[in-house]
């Protein structure tokens, strides 16, 4: 807009009105603030969970009881801690602390000594094994003293007098100083060790299984898992879907495996395992959709309204275009594949798809330029604001598809080709338009941006076809 031109007739323009029968006309269209405007939309539907059937009124049995296996084996390889060498023979209260380069972070290793020297002897510890030395300098003190190790780090320390023990291990670890070999560990912490669980190759129905409170999860037939744990004792379960808990212990720093077996009830004709599905939906992240206004300040009093006047006229197309993008982000099931079939072919295979794979209506979206193809087929009713086909499934024409969602581009109609996409339910969140207005003096300009804030999400359903229609002027 520019400076009113003295001797130029000015007058109003004529009213415009925004287009029908997009998005926005298919979409429950829900006005107001709140927390989706930071993180969009997420939700809980059942839209998109399968059922089944059974035939007859009674259980009939239909086979015989199996078993499941799962083994938990600790992995010798992955024992992580810190260990206590002597430095030297002729240093023997000198000893090397090494924490294991397989740390995944920083250690702390505290070293517990007596208060005070006992009388120099030397004991011998029937539990251990080994020759505990109890006094090796009258005069010394012992304390305690902590270090902090960073993977691979080693450190040599001079130590007091007395009975050492190293933790973090939770103690019994006694340091025998009279070790002379620096390259023989005296003492080794495991703080954590590696865990593997595998499910057994026959295995007839996946496997639930749980090692203490640190470590879970569900495995197929042949599948592995992996977990690093501290050591300790842990209680192992198994439980298949339709068989008995077993249980059993594992004990770390260890070798010994644990193997359990789950059997399975016998199957019958009335057996309804969980049917899978979509849980939760995630909607798009929220966009903000503007026009603006700029004049000279001269006879340009209400820039906001003209902001706002402009931005009703766009937001349906800015809005398309946002949700076209946003199916292309999906992994859309492809009936009919990637072949291009003609639209009445595409169209009842999205409704059939729809009545096996979602729980409602499914939503059809293609570019406006479709439009005469879908009426000269009759294949489409006006029903109050929206379009519906003969099944009453809501269709957006939208100016702001594109014919390729996964390759935007400007409409190409003479190609004859776009993606129909079918969805569930859709809904669109919006904010309150709202408009900001500012001067800048010096070159007396006056200037004003509408913006509304979206978030749109779909029912778990999305599917896709590949459609061929004649080029511009020829028929179907």
């Amino acid at each position: 807009m520019s400076t009113p031109v003295p001797g130029r007739v000015e007058v109003d323009a004529p009213p415009l009105t925004p287009y029908t029968y997009g998005l926005l006309s298919v979409a429950e269209v829900v006005t107001g603030d709140g927390r989706w405007q930071i993180g969009g939309v997420e939700y809980e539907t059942d839209a998109c969970a399968q059922g089944g059937r059974v035939e007859g009124s009674c259980p009939v049995p239909v086979g015989e009881p199996e078993t499941a296996t799962l083994t938990v084996e600790p992995d010798a390889e992955q024992q992580i801690g810190v260990s206590v060498y002597p430095a030297s023979d002729t240093t023997p209260r000198q000893v090397r602390l090494v924490a294991d380069e397989a740390l995944s972070g920083p250690v702390t290793v505290t070293l517990s000594g007596p208060e005070a020297a006992p009388a120099a002897s030397v004991d011998e510890d029937a539990s251990q094994g080994r020759t505990v030395v109890l006094a090796l300098d009258n005069t010394a003190r012992g304390g305690t003293i902590s270090r902090t190790l960073e993977p691979g780090a080693s450190e040599t320390l001079t130590l007091a007098e007395g009975d050492w023990t190293l933790n973090p291990c939770g103690g019994g670890f006694v340091i025998p100083l009279e070790e002379t070999d620096p390259d023989t560990a005296v003492a080794t912490c495991t703080l954590e060790q590696g865990v593997t669980v595998t499910a057994g190759e026959d295995n007839p129905d996946s496997l639930t299984y749980q090692v203490g409170e640190e470590a879970g999860g569900t495995l197929a037939a042949g599948e592995t898992a992996t977990h690093v744990l501290p050591a300790g004792s842990y209680r192992v379960a198994a439980q298949a879907a339709t068989g008995e808990q077993a249980t059993g212990t594992l004990t770390l720093p260890g070798e010994d495996s644990v193997t359990l077996t789950v059997t399975t009830a016998a199957p019958t004709s009335h057996d309804k395992p969980l049917a899978e599905g979509l849980d939760w939906v995630s909607g798009g992240g929220p966009f903000t959709v503007y026009h603006r206004a700029e004049c000279s300040t001269v006879a340009f009093e209400e820039a906001g309204m003209r902001a706002m006047a402009r931005l009703r006229l766009v937001e349906n197309r800015e809005v398309e275009r946002a949700f076209s993008l946003q199916l292309a982000a999906v992994e859309a099931r492809q009936p009919l594949g990637e072949e291009a079939v003609p639209l009445p072919v595409a169209l009842g295979a999205l409704e059939a798809d729809a009545a096996l794979h979602y729980a409602g209506q499914p939503t059809l979206h293609a570019p406006r330029w479709t439009q005469p193809y879908w009426s000269t087929a009759r294949l489409v009713s006006q029903q109050g604001p929206a379009l519906r086909t003969e099944l009453e499934s809501p269709v957006a024409l939208g100016g702001g598809y594109y014919d390729d969602p996964s390759a935007p581009g400007d409409p190409d109609p003479a190609a004859g080709e776009f993606w129909l996409y079918a969805t569930g339910t859709v809904r669109a969140h919006r904010g309150q338009p709202f408009a900001h207005e500012v001067v800048d003096p010096p070159t007396n300009t006056r200037m004003a941006i509408a913006e509304r804030t979206y978030a749109l999400d779909h029912d778990c359903y999305v599917a896709a076809v590949l459609v061929s229609v004649a080029p511009a002027g020829g028929g179907e």
